[in-house]
């Protein structure tokens, strides 16, 4: 994992590629290779370098109150013993561009793309029971393209290292995301992070290893 760390650290891919203007990875601390949970969100926000630990702002904020719906402690994405914390890319992709924008910018395919060694390589590392997609691109990058309505309240299935791993899928927790203003997604949220709770329960209760690929 250090050594992996370090090519993150050293990675200016998308700047040779003309896709941002100075490199910045952000990637996640030692100690997390044991993580049940694997939680993938979108990319680093405008201040992801100056925080030691990820989702330490108002993001972070709501995904504690989240974690804990789900039986969680709320510092549960901050122990290293519980979630490894990734994203699809590493650095911060900056903001949504014009006078109106509001929100980070989707990071784009080709910046997806060279970013994916490093996520593939985090799967291989950690190989966690359970893994926490936050939002949309997230999503669409482990799961496929559908619509977050079809996504979240449900387990889905993806194959990493010839084993398959339960995906739940969750908004993201930035502001910028409306999809929880409507009452029938809130509900839908709490039976995702109800899931989430009975799936890392599981595991935690010694239920077998995910189930390996014949």
């Amino acid at each position: 994992m250090a050594r992996l760390q370090g090519h993150i650290f050293g990675c200016a891919r998308c700047v040779a590629g003309g896709y941002l203007p100075v490199a910045h990875p952000v990637t996640r601390g030692k100690g997390s290779v044991h993580a049940r949970m694997f939680i993938v969100g979108q990319a680093p926000g405008a201040a992801g370098h100056t925080h030691e630990k990820p989702f330490s702002g108002a993001a972070g904020k709501a995904l504690s109150a989240w974690l804990q719906i789900a039986g969680l402690p709320p510092w549960a994405h901050h122990d290293p013993d519980l979630a490894f914390v990734t994203a699809i890319t590493r650095c911060f992709p900056g903001k949504v561009p014009g006078a109106g924008g509001k929100g980070d910018r989707v990071p784009s395919g080709p910046e997806i793309a060279l970013c994916a060694p490093y996520l593939e390589a985090e799967f291989a590392l950690v190989q966690p029971r359970v893994v926490v997609a936050l939002g949309r691109l997230a999503a669409t990058r482990l799961i496929g393209p559908a619509p977050l309505g079809e996504l979240i309240g449900q387990v889905r299935e993806i194959e990493r290292g010839g084993q398959r791993l339960p995906v739940i899928t969750l908004p993201h927790p930035s502001g910028v995301s409306r999809w929880l203003n409507l009452p029938a997604n809130r509900e839908q949220h709490l039976i995702a992070l109800r899931l989430l709770g009975d799936l890392l329960s599981g595991v935690s209760a010694g239920d077998g290893p995910a189930a390996t690929m014949g």
